[in-house]
């Protein structure tokens, strides 16, 4: 594959960074009533992620980061990041978190491309506001309208590495990434929190990244096995 997608929160990584941080500065509270209002009201995605932003108005980004730091990857990431690279794929971490948590993990791991939530600051501080980046503009039947449209995400990655699609390889584990993987040659969902995100899949794998990386050892020995349903591998 010669462009990988890879979701960050609770993908690559082992916790979700904005939960993360709303523990550590107390405001878990505050994040369950939005997430409340999100079910009670039918609130829109990117408001919901507006609302969240807000809550963390007049922060660093360093303060952030020293939390942000202590979430751990998720076993084997690295390494099969690394191998992948050497392969020589281009690596995408494509997130519905803040672009500087992204790009912060990015340069950790080496990845060649970022995709996330704009985050506004001024005087070195939050203000509150976010610039999600476009959606796609044919968008299917069943789309949620998330902050992060993670399909125009896999789109302009393939025109801007002339890849097509059967040479994309995406890995999420959210209702966020459906579309994303649905839209890949070929969608892993890694531990997936939701029905949906199975069947959308062309393999599930439960586990880290070295059962991910068996689970495609296996995919690329039995390709005849696609076209009957997810896999499920653990």
């Amino acid at each position: 594959m010669r462009l990988v997608l890879l979701d960050m929160d609770g993908t690559v990584l082992m916790g979700r960074s904005l939960r993360a941080l709303a523990q550590a500065f107390g405001l878990e509270e505050a994040l369950a009533a939005i997430d409340r209002e999100k079910e009670e009201l039918g609130l829109p995605e990117r408001e919901v992620a507006r609302r969240i932003a807000g809550l963390f108005s007049g922060r660093t980004l360093e303060e952030l980061f020293r939390v942000f730091d202590l979430i751990p990857l998720t076993p084997g990431a690295y390494p099969w990041i690394q191998e992948r690279k050497r392969a020589g794929a281009v690596i995408a971490l494509v997130s519905d978190s803040w672009r500087p948590l992204v790009e912060r993990l990015a340069r950790r791991l080496g990845a060649d491309e970022v995709w996330a939530n704009g985050l506004e600051l001024a005087g070195g501080k939050l203000t509150g506001g976010i610039t999600p980046p476009p959606c796609a503009d044919d968008l299917p039947p069943d789309c949620r309208q998330h902050a992060v449209c993670k399909l125009q995400a896999l789109r302009a990655l393939a025109g801007k590495y002339r890849v097509p699609k059967e040479e994309i390889l995406a890995v999420g584990d959210g209702p966020v990434d459906v579309c994303m993987l649905r839209e890949a040659g070929l969608g892993v969902a890694l531990n997936p929190k939701a029905e949906e995100v199975a069947e959308a899949a062309d393999l599930v794998v439960y586990g880290d990244f070295y059962d991910l990386a068996h689970a495609l050892a296996v995919h690329e020995e039995a390709e005849d096995a696609q076209g009957t349903g997810p896999r499920v591998l653990s």
